[in-house]
């Protein structure tokens, strides 16, 4: 009989596929989702309304960010207790992190809804389009516990070793929600409104089938454990966190420059980047298990072999992807252009420039995921910041001035190429401080 795959036994190449491809088809499946709800509120409400899902996309991301900061920092401290074979505190923590997630939504969420309509401003709404984020807000912000379980859910599942239930999971969102903004937002025309709540319930959905394979227990924690969840979570959320910021930013000078048109063509070129980012994200979450185990089990070189396969996974799928956004990108745009030329031109110049992104983005998103996995989340955080936030900031003020409205879209590009100048030497170094910890084997070279 075949002994089965697991985090005690496993060969890390086997393992690490075994959790990154349903881990991967799971976070393409989040992707189609968002794009599915684009297509629906395309033909549903108009351009109009993907402009609002993306002036709204900021505060979204804020309430995610909060929700991967506990959900991340919680799995690190679960799968090294797992690793160090305390498998009480693993439930513990479990616990923990859940209550924890669900009180600080619940606080944040009551503190924006009495500052509803100076959120709303704030967000960078003109007149077209402040009703249709105020409907899409008002759904999703006392909503957020609901589209936020499946992040704790799927964090908890790989911890528990069980990857394809990730998947059934995703399946489960994907497809309630097609049948749910078909509903609501074609059939009973509830527009906005309707699409927050297919989202909500589809992701509620999802998050239920994995709570069975979840194992709770007593809380038994420490004030310096809650801490250390905020603090190994804090670079996912600073991530998220960066990511609001760059996208509030863009918002203001494309509405600047082109209008409410350019933030629609910036909602499906968000679209169409989150395949990749989400993908590579999938390839993360199937990271930190491994190495967060191997880490508590003092096994390093599997922390390096693993590594290996991951950037080469990484690489893969940001070349694939860019050739394949190059080949067939007029059919994207045109599922999204619904017949408005002068959008279809947008986004056609848009994809062009930004999909250059694809070709370095792998290196710093896996970057920053290691350094968390190892408990160094001030280097992931810097990493994530840097991709994300500072290194986008001066191009994006700069080249619109002297390149036009494409100096918008070699933002993204050109900070991720400046990015690799810091993950690169930042991973490096990690990997060499590993060496020094009683390899039980020969190491070799990552790079």
């Amino acid at each position: 009989m075949t002994e089965k795959i697991t985090l005690q036994n496993g060969c890390v190449k086997k393992l690490f596929f075994k959790y990154a491809i349903p881990s991967i088809l799971g976070m393409l499946i989040v992707s189609l989702q968002i794009m599915v709800d684009g297509l629906f509120l395309n033909k549903g409400v108009g351009p109009l309304a993907l402009a609002a899902v993306n002036l709204a996309m900021p505060l979204i991301n804020l309430l995610l960010s909060i929700s991967l900061m506990i959900c991340i920092g919680g799995g690190v401290l679960a799968g090294i207790s797992l690793g160090n074979r305390e498998k009480e505190k693993a439930k513990s923590l479990t616990s923990l992190t859940l209550i924890l997630l669900l009180s600080t939504l619940l606080i944040i969420s009551i503190f924006l809804l009495l500052n509803f309509e100076k959120v709303i401003n704030l967000l960078g709404t003109n007149s077209e389009t402040y009703i249709f984020v105020k409907k899409y807000l008002a759904i999703l912000i006392p909503g957020s516990i609901f589209f936020s379980m499946p992040i704790f859910t799927e964090t908890f599942v790989r911890i528990k070793g069980k990857p394809n239930q990730v998947f059934i999971s995703g399946a489960i969102c994907f497809f309630s929600n097609i049948l749910l903004d078909y509903l609501f937002v074609l059939k009973l025309d509830m527009g906005m409104e309707g699409a927050a709540i297919a989202s909500c319930f589809a992701n509620m959905f999802g998050a239920l089938v994995l709570l069975q394979y979840i194992e709770f227990g007593q809380i038994t924690t420490t004030l310096k454990e809650i801490k250390d969840i905020f603090y190994n979570g804090s670079s996912e959320m600073l991530t998220t966190i960066s990511s609001a910021i760059t996208i509030y930013i863009f918002n203001i000078i494309i509405m600047k420059n082109i209008g409410v048109l350019g933030i629609s063509a910036l909602t499906i070129v968000f679209y169409i980047n989150s395949i990749v980012n989400l993908s590579l994200y999938g390839l993360s979450q199937a990271l930190q298990p491994i190495i967060s185990y191997n880490l508590g089990a003092k096994r390093f070189d599997q922390i390096k072999d693993v590594l290996k396969i991951a950037l080469k996974s990484g690489a893969a799928i940001g070349i694939i992807t860019f050739i394949s956004i190059h080949l067939f990108g007029d059919k994207i745009v045109h599922s999204f252009s619904n017949g408005n030329k002068e959008l279809a031109n947008l986004i056609t110049k848009a994809i062009f420039f930004f999909t250059f992104a694809h070709l370095f983005s792998f290196m710093n998103i896996i970057s920053s995921s290691f350094h968390t996995s190892i408990e160094k989340p001030f280097q992931s955080a810097f990493i994530a910041c840097a991709r994300s936030l500072i290194f986008v900031l001066a191009p994006l003020f700069i080249l619109p001035i002297f390149i036009g409205e494409i100096g918008i879209w070699l933002a993204i590009p050109i900070a991720e190429l400046m990015c690799l100048g810091i993950s690169i030497p930042m991973m490096k170094n990690s990997l060499k401080k590993l060496s020094f910890l009683n390899l039980p084997t020969p190491r070799g070279k990552v790079f």
